[in-house]
Protein backbone atom coordinates (compact mmCIF):
# COMPACT_ATOMS: atom_id res chain seq x y z
CA UNK A 1 0.00 0.00 0.00
CA UNK A 2 1.49 3.34 -0.95
CA UNK A 3 1.14 6.68 0.82
CA UNK A 4 -1.32 7.99 -1.78
CA UNK A 5 -3.73 5.15 -1.04
CA UNK A 6 -3.47 5.89 2.69
CA UNK A 7 -4.18 9.57 2.07
CA UNK A 8 -7.17 8.65 -0.11
CA UNK A 9 -8.56 6.32 2.58
CA UNK A 10 -8.04 9.01 5.21
CA UNK A 11 -9.87 11.53 3.01
CA UNK A 12 -12.78 9.15 2.44
CA UNK A 13 -12.91 8.45 6.18
CA UNK A 14 -12.81 12.16 6.98
CA UNK A 15 -9.56 11.72 8.92
CA UNK A 16 -6.81 14.24 9.14
CA UNK A 17 -3.41 12.54 9.30
CA UNK A 18 -0.04 14.16 9.84
CA UNK A 19 2.72 12.82 7.57
CA UNK A 20 4.22 10.60 10.29
CA UNK A 21 0.74 9.21 11.11
CA UNK A 22 0.10 8.48 7.44
CA UNK A 23 3.40 6.63 7.19
CA UNK A 24 2.62 4.58 10.30
CA UNK A 25 -0.85 3.77 8.94
CA UNK A 26 0.72 2.72 5.63
CA UNK A 27 2.81 0.15 7.46
CA UNK A 28 -0.08 -1.09 9.58
CA UNK A 29 -2.52 -1.33 6.65
CA UNK A 30 0.09 -3.11 4.53
CA UNK A 31 0.59 -5.62 7.34
CA UNK A 32 -3.16 -6.23 7.61
CA UNK A 33 -3.53 -6.69 3.85
CA UNK A 34 -0.56 -9.07 3.84
CA UNK A 35 -2.22 -11.13 6.56
CA UNK A 36 -5.45 -11.35 4.55
CA UNK A 37 -3.46 -12.42 1.49
CA UNK A 38 -1.96 -15.23 3.60
CA UNK A 39 -5.42 -16.30 4.73
CA UNK A 40 -6.65 -16.21 1.15
CA UNK A 41 -3.99 -18.78 0.16
CA UNK A 42 -4.97 -21.22 2.92
CA UNK A 43 -6.39 -24.53 1.70
CA UNK A 44 -9.59 -25.07 3.64
CA UNK A 45 -11.08 -27.69 1.32
CA UNK A 46 -9.93 -30.58 3.56
CA UNK A 47 -11.02 -29.02 6.82
CA UNK A 48 -14.10 -29.93 8.82
CA UNK A 49 -17.50 -28.82 7.58
CA UNK A 50 -18.83 -25.64 9.17
CA UNK A 51 -20.79 -26.33 12.33
CA UNK A 52 -24.39 -25.34 12.61
CA UNK A 53 -25.39 -23.13 15.47
CA UNK A 54 -28.31 -24.15 17.68
CA UNK A 55 -30.36 -21.37 16.12
CA UNK A 56 -29.89 -22.33 12.46
CA UNK A 57 -33.27 -22.90 10.86
CA UNK A 58 -35.16 -22.42 14.11
CA UNK A 59 -37.69 -19.64 13.92
CA UNK A 60 -40.55 -18.96 16.25
CA UNK A 61 -43.97 -18.03 15.01
CA UNK A 62 -44.87 -14.37 15.15
CA UNK A 63 -47.69 -13.91 17.60
CA UNK A 64 -49.90 -10.86 17.72
CA UNK A 65 -50.51 -9.96 21.34
CA UNK A 66 -52.38 -7.05 22.79
CA UNK A 67 -50.20 -4.61 24.67
CA UNK A 68 -50.79 -1.70 26.95
CA UNK A 69 -48.82 1.55 26.62
CA UNK A 70 -48.03 1.41 30.35
CA UNK A 71 -46.31 -1.96 29.90
CA UNK A 72 -44.26 -0.69 26.98
CA UNK A 73 -43.11 2.39 28.91
CA UNK A 74 -42.07 0.41 32.00
CA UNK A 75 -38.52 -0.02 30.70
CA UNK A 76 -38.04 3.60 29.64
CA UNK A 77 -35.51 5.34 31.90
CA UNK A 78 -37.01 8.83 31.59
CA UNK A 79 -40.53 9.74 30.68
CA UNK A 80 -43.07 12.44 31.23
CA UNK A 81 -46.54 10.99 31.52
CA UNK A 82 -47.01 8.73 28.53
CA UNK A 83 -44.17 10.33 26.55
CA UNK A 84 -40.52 9.32 26.39
CA UNK A 85 -38.07 12.04 27.46
CA UNK A 86 -34.98 12.20 25.28
CA UNK A 87 -32.19 14.74 24.85
CA UNK A 88 -32.47 17.29 22.07
CA UNK A 89 -30.81 16.17 18.87
CA UNK A 90 -30.38 19.51 17.14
Amino acid sequence: MDIHQVERLADLSRLSLRPQEAERMRGELSSILSYFATLDKADVSKGPAPRETPHDGVLRDDLVRPSKPEEILEGVPQRKGRYVKAPKVF
